[in-house]
Protein backbone atom coordinates (compact mmCIF):
# COMPACT_ATOMS: atom_id res chain seq x y z
CA UNK A 1 0.00 0.00 0.00
CA UNK A 2 1.11 3.42 -1.11
CA UNK A 3 2.01 6.01 1.68
CA UNK A 4 -0.47 8.94 1.46
CA UNK A 5 2.06 12.49 0.21
CA UNK A 6 0.52 14.50 3.37
CA UNK A 7 2.84 15.14 5.93
CA UNK A 8 0.23 14.82 8.28
CA UNK A 9 -0.94 11.08 7.69
CA UNK A 10 2.95 9.85 6.48
CA UNK A 11 5.62 11.80 8.26
CA UNK A 12 8.53 13.49 6.51
CA UNK A 13 12.10 11.27 6.10
CA UNK A 14 15.07 12.06 4.55
CA UNK A 15 15.27 11.59 0.81
CA UNK A 16 11.36 12.52 0.55
CA UNK A 17 11.22 14.88 -3.00
CA UNK A 18 9.19 18.29 -1.81
CA UNK A 19 8.58 21.59 -3.68
CA UNK A 20 7.62 24.99 -2.27
CA UNK A 21 4.84 26.68 -4.51
CA UNK A 22 6.00 24.77 -7.53
CA UNK A 23 9.17 27.40 -8.09
CA UNK A 24 12.03 24.76 -6.89
CA UNK A 25 11.90 20.74 -5.63
CA UNK A 26 14.67 19.90 -3.42
CA UNK A 27 14.78 16.60 -1.02
CA UNK A 28 14.58 16.72 2.31
CA UNK A 29 18.11 16.19 4.15
CA UNK A 30 16.52 16.09 7.53
CA UNK A 31 13.34 16.76 9.74
CA UNK A 32 12.77 17.41 13.78
CA UNK A 33 9.89 18.82 15.04
CA UNK A 34 11.30 22.11 15.09
CA UNK A 35 12.40 22.38 11.62
CA UNK A 36 12.47 20.40 7.92
CA UNK A 37 15.99 21.01 6.57
CA UNK A 38 15.59 20.67 2.29
CA UNK A 39 18.86 20.43 0.16
CA UNK A 40 17.48 22.86 -3.04
CA UNK A 41 19.60 23.41 -6.18
CA UNK A 42 21.59 26.35 -4.86
CA UNK A 43 21.18 25.51 -0.51
CA UNK A 44 20.21 24.05 2.21
CA UNK A 45 17.32 25.68 3.90
CA UNK A 46 16.03 25.29 6.98
CA UNK A 47 12.53 25.99 7.66
CA UNK A 48 11.13 26.86 10.65
CA UNK A 49 7.76 24.14 12.20
CA UNK A 50 5.47 26.59 11.55
CA UNK A 51 6.38 27.01 7.74
CA UNK A 52 6.63 23.76 6.85
CA UNK A 53 2.73 24.04 5.47
CA UNK A 54 4.47 25.71 2.47
CA UNK A 55 5.86 22.39 1.38
CA UNK A 56 4.32 19.94 -0.54
CA UNK A 57 5.96 16.56 -0.70
CA UNK A 58 5.79 15.14 -4.29
CA UNK A 59 7.48 11.70 -3.51
CA UNK A 60 8.77 9.83 -0.86
CA UNK A 61 12.54 8.73 -0.48
CA UNK A 62 11.98 5.33 -1.32
CA UNK A 63 9.99 5.93 -4.24
CA UNK A 64 11.87 5.83 -7.74
CA UNK A 65 13.88 9.01 -9.15
CA UNK A 66 13.40 10.71 -11.92
CA UNK A 67 15.42 8.97 -13.97
CA UNK A 68 13.83 5.24 -12.91
CA UNK A 69 17.53 3.92 -11.94
CA UNK A 70 17.58 5.12 -8.17
CA UNK A 71 15.14 5.87 -5.04
CA UNK A 72 14.78 9.98 -4.45
CA UNK A 73 16.74 8.88 -0.75
CA UNK A 74 19.96 7.58 -3.52
CA UNK A 75 19.73 10.55 -5.74
CA UNK A 76 20.48 12.70 -2.58
CA UNK A 77 23.04 10.77 -1.30
CA UNK A 78 24.73 11.49 -4.33
CA UNK A 79 24.22 14.75 -4.50
CA UNK A 80 26.09 15.04 -1.35
CA UNK A 81 28.99 12.72 -2.17
CA UNK A 82 29.42 14.48 -5.48
CA UNK A 83 29.17 18.24 -3.17
CA UNK A 84 32.01 16.68 -1.26
CA UNK A 85 34.26 15.76 -4.08
CA UNK A 86 33.67 19.11 -5.38
CA UNK A 87 34.54 20.37 -2.02
CA UNK A 88 37.62 18.44 -1.44
CA UNK A 89 38.27 19.01 -5.13
CA UNK A 90 38.56 22.65 -4.55
CA UNK A 91 40.32 23.22 -1.06
CA UNK A 92 43.03 20.37 -2.39
CA UNK A 93 46.34 22.18 -2.84
CA UNK A 94 48.92 20.45 -5.35
CA UNK A 95 52.78 21.11 -4.58
CA UNK A 96 53.21 21.00 -8.51
CA UNK A 97 51.91 20.30 -11.83
CA UNK A 98 52.44 16.85 -12.06
CA UNK A 99 50.88 15.68 -9.11
CA UNK A 100 47.90 17.69 -9.79
CA UNK A 101 47.68 15.88 -13.30
CA UNK A 102 48.26 12.28 -11.32
CA UNK A 103 45.60 13.56 -9.22
CA UNK A 104 43.45 14.26 -12.30
CA UNK A 105 43.84 11.07 -13.61
CA UNK A 106 42.52 9.53 -10.79
CA UNK A 107 39.54 11.05 -10.59
CA UNK A 108 39.11 10.47 -14.82
CA UNK A 109 40.24 6.53 -14.35
CA UNK A 110 37.62 6.63 -11.38
CA UNK A 111 34.32 7.39 -13.32
CA UNK A 112 35.65 6.42 -16.69
CA UNK A 113 32.98 4.51 -18.72
CA UNK A 114 35.57 2.13 -20.47
CA UNK A 115 37.52 1.75 -17.05
CA UNK A 116 39.01 -1.00 -16.58
CA UNK A 117 37.77 -3.78 -13.73
CA UNK A 118 40.11 -3.01 -11.70
CA UNK A 119 39.89 0.74 -11.60
CA UNK A 120 35.79 0.28 -11.34
CA UNK A 121 36.48 -1.82 -8.02
CA UNK A 122 38.68 1.03 -6.68
CA UNK A 123 36.91 3.45 -7.94
CA UNK A 124 36.21 4.92 -4.31
CA UNK A 125 40.12 4.37 -3.20
CA UNK A 126 41.32 6.13 -6.79
CA UNK A 127 38.68 9.07 -5.87
CA UNK A 128 40.22 9.64 -2.17
CA UNK A 129 43.93 9.00 -3.79
CA UNK A 130 43.48 11.91 -5.43
CA UNK A 131 41.84 14.41 -2.61
CA UNK A 132 42.22 12.88 0.46
CA UNK A 133 46.31 10.65 0.03
CA UNK A 134 46.79 11.00 3.22
CA UNK A 135 43.62 8.48 3.72
CA UNK A 136 44.87 5.96 1.59
CA UNK A 137 46.72 2.89 3.03
CA UNK A 138 50.26 1.97 1.85
CA UNK A 139 48.91 -1.55 0.60
CA UNK A 140 46.48 0.46 -1.67
CA UNK A 141 48.78 3.05 -3.22
CA UNK A 142 51.50 0.39 -3.92
CA UNK A 143 48.55 -2.17 -5.65
CA UNK A 144 47.58 0.59 -7.59
CA UNK A 145 51.59 1.09 -8.83
CA UNK A 146 51.25 -2.30 -9.75
CA UNK A 147 47.96 -1.88 -11.69
CA UNK A 148 49.33 1.41 -13.31
CA UNK A 149 52.23 -0.78 -15.08
CA UNK A 150 50.21 -3.65 -16.51
CA UNK A 151 47.03 -1.81 -17.31
CA UNK A 152 47.16 -0.06 -20.86
CA UNK A 153 43.71 2.10 -19.11
CA UNK A 154 45.84 3.02 -16.08
CA UNK A 155 48.16 5.76 -17.65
Amino acid sequence: MALPLDPRKSPWKRGDLCTRGFRMSGFVVSCTPEFLEVRWKDCVERIPADQIHSVIRLAHGDAPSASGEKTNLETLLTLEALERIGTLARNRKFKNARLKAEADNFIRRAYAPDACYWDKENAINLTRLALEPEKVSLVFKIEERLHKVFCKNAH
